[in-house]
């Protein structure tokens, strides 16, 4: 049994130089799953999401609070040598860096995968980029939006044919975070095995692609684009959608199964219509006559009967709903007020306490104790503090 004190990863050190959100979610997530997450920041003012609004009452940057939670904050100019030096001495320590930089950057400052890997063999090296370090668009700047559309996921966000701007960045987290996550643990297993760390190049726009699986095979075996008004992969089928209430709120329903089907027929009085489930003509009619049936009650009163009744289906929450919810409460998924704790990891481990959420760092709160801990002298740490290289 694992020791009950510990977290999956506790005893992974991790250098983070990623600022803003895709590597900072990524290490976070980390972080959540019990990392010591060291996050490098310039001495004069730090990662740019300290001053993004909203703020609380005390000055507090709530997206900067949530995506720092748990990790140490240590403020180094890496336009210094001894500024760079001093990553290249910490890079002894660690077991996987981070770096969210535009390609080429970190080569200039001489802090890159080969210059760190030849001093610590053992180091999980992770570069994050809107399309990757080589390439045609490797120099092409570029933010979620661009990176969706590139890859082609963001033509299945579209109103009457034309493409909207989601209120998810998918790509950074989807293509970028999450992604990077799984390239670092793999990473780390396959270290066990090696003795020896990996060079990660992970292009957001790819991770988007990569999204796309269902889709892409759909227009492989027909030759047909799939688009949201034209042949959707999945909802195809009546009896899955999003529908709109009697009291103006939305439900959705996913009657996939043909089981889920004949129960969803039975509760709002079709039971001529239990065989024409994969009936393509009739799709569009069925589909009417459902929205027309879920406009006579109140979303939460469809809610209670569907889930009586076994029916796969869920209101759609705003996120002060979701905030709310009796379910995610229950399961300890929401919690307090405070940015860093608002929102908890889904991560729930048998053996493992959750780990206790800490508030993100203040800027260079951990400075002088990781430089300690590499084994500087409070001497020295005076003079690069006197120096302006660190904070």
């Amino acid at each position: 049994m694992t020791d009950p004190r510990t977290s999956p990863l506790t005893g992974v050190r991790i250098l983070d130089l990623t600022r803003v959100l895709p590597g900072p979610f990524a290490s976070m997530i980390l972080a959540d799953l019990g990392a010591e997450v060291i996050k490098v920041e310039h001495p004069k003012g730090g990662d740019l999401e300290r001053s993004s609004a909203p703020k609380g009452v005390n000055g507090e940057a709530y997206r900067f609070g949530m995506l720092n939670r748990n990790k140490r904050s240590i403020a180094i100019d890496l336009k210094s040598s001894e500024g760079r030096a001093l990553i290249q001495e910490l890079a002894t320590t660690v077991d996987v860096v981070m770096e969210g930089f535009r390609p080429g950057v970190v080569t200039e400052l001489g802090i890159d995968a080969a210059t760190l890997r030849a001093i610590n063999p053992r180091i999980v090296y992770v570069s994050i980029s809107g399309y990757g370090q080589d390439g045609p668009y490797a120099d092409l700047p570029g933010h979620d939006l661009n990176y969706m559309a590139m890859s082609g996921l963001l033509r299945y966000f579209a109103v009457d044919g034309a493409p909207q701007v989601p209120w998810l960045p998918i790509a950074d987290i989807g293509g970028g975070a999450t992604m990077a996550v799984a390239g670092v643990l793999a990473a780390l297993v396959g270290r066990a095995t090696t003795g020896k760390g990996d060079y990660l190049d992970l292009g957001m726009a790819e991770g988007a692609l990569y999204w796309q699986q269902t889709r892409a095979q759909w227009y492989l075996a027909t030759g047909e684009d799939p688009t949201p008004d034209g042949l959707p992969v999945t909802g195809a089928l009546p009896g899955y959608g999003v529908y709109e209430a009697a009291d103006g709120g939305w439900l959705s329903i996913g009657c996939m199964e043909h089981i889920f089907w004949e129960r969803l027929c039975e509760l709002l009085v079709m039971p001529e219509d239990v065989h024409r489930q994969h009936d393509p003509v009739a799709r569009d009619e069925l589909q009417n006559r459902i929205r027309a049936t879920v406009q006579t009650k109140g979303r939460d009163e469809w809610f209670a009967v569907m889930r009586e009744r076994g029916i796969p289906a869920a209101p759609c929450l705003s996120i002060a709903e979701a905030l709310e919810n009796e379910h995610f409460r229950y399961r300890g998924r929401v919690g307090g007020t405070g940015a860093h704790d608002r929102v908890r990891s889904p991560f729930h481990f048998s053996d493992a306490p959750r780990l206790q959420t800490e508030p993100a760092p203040e800027l260079g709160a951990d400075t002088d104790a990781v430089l300690a801990e590499a084994g500087f002298a409070s001497g020295r740490i005076a003079e690069l503090r006197g120096l302006g290289v660190i904070r």
